[in-house]
């Protein structure tokens, strides 16, 4: 983990000096390794050094080549390191060191553009070419890191964070109003790719590359997922067999640490298979036993994971740190108060269970810990699972669907059954108009009643323009290009990106073995049957992990029952009681008085307080985030009112 910075100017004129140094100090927290620059003619880079890896000692940047005509930044990691050293040295490449850095440089000058391609990893990079006088970069196909810029008159400047952008002085901080609709509508929230909360600051999407030069900014995607063919194996024992031999060499890859090493169990599928490997296959690769940092509910005994967690400690050699839900309640005003420290409110209202995750990590001492990011994409839902099988008129997997609706304690699932049966035998036409309805009920019963109709209303309706517009380009030719378009859609790479914040807050680089671009790609070609949740959800993975789980988290039945709500809950519940300052209708509708319906937002937070029904107040909580966060952030975001917020 590091962060990266560069300003490049194309009029002649120099950089203002001082710029890069404000850039890569807005950004401290990245870099408790050091800070280093380079700076020539129209060019300047930075870079914040944070070590995870023993190679990663021997390595400083900005990185140049012999003559210094290629200059690289780079935030992240290489997985594929053996491959791609053998690689460059067929090629005649000279490695001067085993530092990752040094093998992203000379895949640059060997492959040119196409480098990212033979680059597998958690990172993202820049490279100065002096001779074609244009910057080149490049972002993980998973969108592990991730890096933001602005495109000027005459310059152009990236930072792995908004404010080492914010700190050049060059940026007007303006308000990007559909952004913000987008995070108070939750169906949207992480539809864009792109946007920020500021006008003329965007991202750069996973898995695409940038060429910037006195000629424009290009961007094109090099990873493209949906034209990979169908693997072929004799058996599903096969298949399983090889998708436990993949996740072995991703994990394994993401072991390299100079410390102690940390993982989040939290007694699901995903994270349990993660650590159950290490402590069975892969514990020779740690110095000391894994540290795992779980969460529970405080009544444990109505905790399904905590029976799971217990499951997983029994075999030893874990080190392991437990988090019960009424900590969340103890330190919510620090929570709030780190709005500051955050780019954008995302973070706090998604993030509170990652982040007390890795600020465990942090405290016992760990600079790297591990999830189970993108599990969920690797395999189809039971309902995903249903709409393949009907779609494909397997009838004959029907029965094992209503065991997998059984196996989970699904509820009326007959009748559930028979509406898609139903749906999947409609004209498609139809079908098309009854999720264009769907979709628009769902979005304006959850998500608009507390916002201003007039405000929401026409952004609502460009983005379902926006969308089936996208619909119609998109080619769903097989189920390969269907289930690419889950991994290359933005979803993962926002969780990525909202998470990944916090980590870096707390001094820690999150790794994530299943976002791996191997396993992702795997799990795109794996034949459409392994996919299927049924007659388990992620069976596939069940029959991979049987030699590694304890048979009683291998099979068990809840799934989604994470007790991750119950810490917001607490947390929300701590800041009505303490802090009315910020739980407060006037405080909230006073800053977000264009979008908010004032008096919606006060029957509800009404209702709240009568019943203190938490589905009442997590809508309230996001906004009164998003007013803290305007009040915490650049003036000319919004013209407002300053108060103290703890009056």
């Amino acid at each position: 983990m590091s962060g990266i910075a560069g300003i490049i100017r194309f009029d002649g004129a120099p950089i203002e000096p001082g710029s890069i140094e404000k850039m890569t100090t807005a950004m401290v927290q990245r870099g408790p390794d050091g800070i280093h620059h380079w700076h020539k003619g129209q060019v300047a880079l930075g870079q914040c050094m944070f070590r995870t890896t023993l190679e990663s000692m021997d390595e400083c940047q900005p990185l140049a080549n012999e003559d210094t005509s290629i200059v690289l930044v780079m935030d992240g990691r290489v997985d594929n390191g053996d491959d791609l050293r053998h690689e460059l040295l067929g090629r005649g490449a000279v490695l001067r060191d085993r530092t990752d850095a040094e093998l992203v440089l000379r895949a640059y000058e060997v492959w040119g553009a196409q480098c990212p391609d033979r680059i597998i990893g958690e990172l993202t990079f820049f490279v100065w070419d002096e001779r074609r006088r244009s910057l080149f970069g490049a972002r993980d196909a998973a969108g592990t890191r991730h890096f933001y810029y602005h495109v000027g008159r005459s310059w152009f400047g990236f930072a792995s964070e908004i404010k080492g952008l914010l700190a050049t002085g060059l940026i007007a901080a303006h308000l990007n109003e559909s952004r913000l609709l987008d995070y108070l509508v939750m169906a949207y929230d992480r539809d864009d790719e792109i946007g920020t909360f500021y006008q003329d600051i965007v991202r750069l999407p996973a898995g695409h590359a940038i060429e910037v030069s006195a000629k424009g900014v290009r961007i094109w995607r090099y990873w493209q997922p949906g034209n990979l063919p169908v693997n072929k194996f004799a058996s599903q024992q096969e298949c399983a067999e090889a998708f436990l031999d993949q996740m072995r060499v991703a994990v394994k890859c993401r072991l390299r640490s100079n410390g102690p090493v940390g993982a989040m169990l939290s007694g699901g599928l995903d994270s349990s298979s993660i650590v159950g490997l290490i402590r069975k296959e892969l514990r020779g690769e740690l110095q000391q036993p894994l540290k795992t940092i779980s969460l529970i509910r405080e009544d444990r005994e109505n905790c399904k994971d905590w029976q799971h967690i217990q499951e997983m400690l029994k075999e030893g050699w874990i080190d392991p740190v437990i988090l019960s839900s009424e900590v969340a309640g103890f330190g919510s005003k620090v929570w709030l108060d780190n709005i500051a420290k955050v780019d954008e409110p995302f973070a706090l209202s998604h993030g509170l269970t990652y982040a007390m995750v890795y600020e465990a990590g942090e405290q016992q001492g760990c600079r790297v810990v591990l999830d189970g990011m993108a599990g969920d994409l690797l395999f189809y839902g039971v309902d995903r699972s249903l709409d393949t099988i009907l779609r494909g008129k397997m009838l004959a997997r029907l029965p094992d669907v209503f065991a997998a609706y059984g196996q989970h304690d699904f509820k009326h699932c007959t009748r559930f059954v028979a509406i898609r049966s139903l749906a999947a035998v409609a004209p498609p036409s139809l079908r098309k108009v009854y999720r264009r309805l769907r979709e628009r009920r769902r979005v304006l019963q959850d998500d608009l009643e507390l916002l201003r109709r007039e405000k929401v209303v026409p952004w609502l309706a460009e983005k379902h323009r926006q969308a089936h517009r996208e619909e119609a380009e998109m080619k769903h030719d097989n189920d390969q290009t269907a289930h690419a378009r889950c991994f290359t859609s933005g979803l993962l790479s926002f969780a990525h990106e909202v998470y990944g914040q916090l980590a870096f807050a707390s001094g820690v680089e999150p790794r994530s073995p299943l976002s791996d671009r191997r396993m992702m790609e795997f799990a795109i070609q794996m034949p459409v049957a392994a996919k299927f949740g049924v007659p388990w959800y992620k069976n596939l993975l069940r029959e991979a992990t049987a030699g590694v789980l304890p048979e009683s988290v291998c099979r068990r039945r809840d799934v989604g029952n994470h007790p991750g709500w119950r810490f917001y809950e607490r947390m929300i519940s701590a800041t009505a009681e303490s802090w009315p300052g910020i739980w407060n209708p006037d405080y909230v509708s006073d800053r977000l008085h264009p979008w908010v319906d004032r008096e919606r937002l006060v029957r509800q937070w009404a209702a709240y307080e009568r019943g203190r029904v938490f589905e009442k107040s997590y809508s309230i909580f996001i906004m009164s985030v998003l007013a803290r966060w305007i009040d915490e952030h650049p003036a000319s975001l919004l013209e407002k009112r300053r108060v103290d917020i703890y009056d």
